[in-house]
């Protein structure tokens, strides 16, 4: 029979344990994320840097929650995280990066400066590249629901409309209105980037 001393002192080293191998991991991560620049032009890496950034951009964003504070997802971070995406029906989640620059969009989905917030009576608008991040956007259907989490609370926004516009005759529209818009390049299997055409995503609040 174990005693209860017993118990508190393998319950100790358990959270113990627990700790350090999340403080390996995120040490794995940073390494994986500062390595490779000799790889820069290889798109398996470019992949894996984006998919375990988001792990150290979760980890930022759960501090953030906790004292309402801008934290960086890694020391020499230019961007901090501002909302949770999460798509019920495709069993996705993404986090938010503030300033939708190329730099920021290799890490993950990010928010245009110039737009708004959910709440605001603003559009806000969020892109990602569709190789990573925003790949899944093509499985998103009309009526859809989409959550948003930020640090003023839980919003959720109904698709109402899909469509691909060409970005050299048609920017994306910031109106006086709390919607939510993502973008991303199209089309999604294309063998180069770089191209005009954007699939772009809106959503009204409920």
């Amino acid at each position: 029979m174990i005693s209860n001393s017993q118990s508190l002192a393998f319950g100790a080293k358990a959270t113990k344990h627990t700790s350090r191998s999340r403080m390996w991991l995120k040490f794995i991560i940073a390494v994986v994320l500062t390595v490779g620049s000799w790889q820069v032009g290889s798109s398996v890496y470019l992949l894996a840097k984006a998919q375990l950034a988001q792990y150290l951009i979760a980890d930022a964003w759960q501090a953030t929650l906790k004292d309402g504070a801008q934290h960086k997802p890694w020391d020499w971070a230019d961007t901090h995280p501002v909302a949770k995406l999460s798509f019920p029906n495709l069993d996705k989640t993404s986090y938010v990066l503030e300033g939708a620059t190329g730099r920021n969009m290799a890490f993950g989905p990010a928010r245009t400066l110039t737009g708004g917030m959910p709440g605001d009576q603003l559009s806000t608008i969020i892109s990602a590249h569709n190789d990573s991040h925003f790949s899944f956007l093509k499985e998103v259907e009309l009526e859809e629901l989409i959550h948003v989490e930020t640090t003023l609370g839980n919003f959720v926004y109904r698709v109402t409309d899909l469509k691909v516009v060409d970005s050299s005759k048609e920017q994306v529209l910031i109106k006086q209105k709390d919607e939510l818009v993502l973008t991303t390049c199209y089309p999604f299997d294309a063998l180069q980037t770089g191209g005009n055409l954007r699939y772009q995503i809106t959503a009204i609040r409920l």
